[in-house]
C-alpha cells in the first residue's frame, strides 16, 4: 500500500470512528434535525414519488435483483471479472447490516420528523447509501475504464450511476428513514469499502488491459 492511500484510508478510518462516536453520544441531534426539517419542508410537485424512486434500487427487494442482474449481465456479456467484482457488493451490505446493530441507532420518529417510509432495522449507517456506494460506484468504474462498451452505454449509465450516489442521501432523509449523520456514515463506509474494491480491480485491469474481453473470461 503506498503512502497516498494509507492515508487516505487513515482519515477516512478516523472520520469513521468519530461519526460513530457522535451518534452514539447524541443519537438525535440539533444538527440531524435541522438538516431534516430543511429537506423535508422542500415543495415540488411529485417529489415523494421521485424520492421513493431513487430508493428502490436500495430495498429488500430491488437491491438484490439489481445485483444479480448486473452480474449475470456482465457474466454474460464475456465480462466475468466484473461480474464477479459486481456480487462482491453483497459483502459491504452485509458488513453494513453488522454496523448496524452493533451500533443499533434509532431511526427518526414521527416526534422528530415526517415518517413517508417505515423501517424496523436500526439506522447507522445507511444501508442505502451504502449500496448506491459500493455498487453504482463500481458500476461508473467499469463504464470509465471497459472502452469495449458503446461508448453510449457508457455515458448513459455513467450519468444515471452518478445522478443515484448523489441523490440518495436526499432520498432517505426526504422520506424520513434516516438523519443526515446516517447518510454521512454510508457515504464513509462505501467508500472505504468501494476504494478497496476498486484497487483490486484496476490492479488486475491493468494487467489484462488490451486483451481480448472473451479472452478475460
Amino acid at each position: 500500500m503506498n503512502k497516498h492511500l494509507f492515508v487516505f484510508y487513515a482519515l477516512i478510518a478516523v472520520s469513521i470512528i468519530g461519526l460513530t462516536y457522535f451518534v452514539g453520544s447524541y443519537p438525535t441531534s440539533f444538527f440531524d434535525l435541522n438538516i431534516t426539517q430543511e429537506i423535508q419542508e422542500i415543495k415540488m410537485g411529485h417529489l415523494t414519488k421521485v424520492m421513493e424512486f431513487i430508493s428502490i434500487f436500495g430495498n429488500s427487494f430491488g437491491m438484490p435483483i439489481s445485483v444479480i442482474f448486473a452480474a449475470l449481465l456482465f457474466y454474460f456479456t464475456y465480462h466475468r471479472r466484473e461480474s464477479c467484482f459486481v456480487l462482491a457488493v453483497l459483502i459491504a451490505d452485509l458488513l453494513n447490516l453488522v454496523l448496524k446493530i452493533l451500533i443499533h441507532r434509532p431511526r427518526p420518529t414521527l416526534a422528530d420528523a415526517k415518517i413517508l417510509l417505515i423501517f424496523t432495522q436500526s439506522s447507522f449507517p445507511s444501508g442505502h447509501v451504502v449500496h448506491y456506494v459500493v455498487f453504482f460506484g463500481f458500476l461508473l468504474a467499469v463504464m470509465i475504464v471497459k472502452k469495449q462498451i458503446p461508448l453510449f452505454f457508457r455515458i448513459l449509465i455513467g450519468a444515471f450511476c452518478v445522478f443515484l450516489i448523489l441523490t440518495i442521501s436526499f432520498s432517505r432523509i426526504y422520506l424520513g428513514a434516516h438523519w443526515a449523520t446516517d447518510v454521512l456514515g454510508g457515504y464513509l463506509f462505501g467508500l472505504i469499502y468501494l476504494s478497496t474494491l476498486l484497487t483490486f480491480y484496476l490492479k488486475d485491469h491493468i494487467k489484462h488491459h488490451g486483451r481480448d474481453p472473451k479472452m478475460k473470461a
